[in-house]
């Protein structure tokens, strides 16, 4: 084993931590009245169940009026992935996420 690479993956594994806890944080001190954080842990993605508004009608809406780019995985799923998300842009683009929503289901 490259005593390196064991360096380079102990290093990555910690920025992934992060950001899972910044995600977890920010999902579970705000509301949104339209989409609910669904169970995740620290891998690379986790998702949001949408109440009323279409998660393709949002992950397009997030795109194009924001350049924030998720996966509708089905009719009320948006899949985001964290783990690709600079620390200081988490609260950033989950917010956006939160607003969007809301202001999609009229909110």
């Amino acid at each position: 084993r490259n005593p390196e690479t064991e360096n380079q993956k102990a290093e990555y594994r910690k920025i992934l931590e992060k950001r899972y806890k910044l995600v977890k944080q920010f999902v579970t001190t705000h509301t949104s009245n339209e989409v609910e954080a669904l169970p995740f842990n620290s891998g690379y993605f986790m998702s949001f169940h949408t109440k009323t508004v279409d998660a393709e009608k949002l992950r397009q809406t997030l795109l194009n009026e924001s350049g924030i780019g998720t996966i509708s995985i089905d009719s009320h799923t948006l899949r985001v992935a964290f783990s690709s998300l600079d620390e200081d842009k988490i609260d950033i683009v989950y917010k956006a996420i939160y607003e969007t929503a809301d202001k999609l289901a009229g909110i």
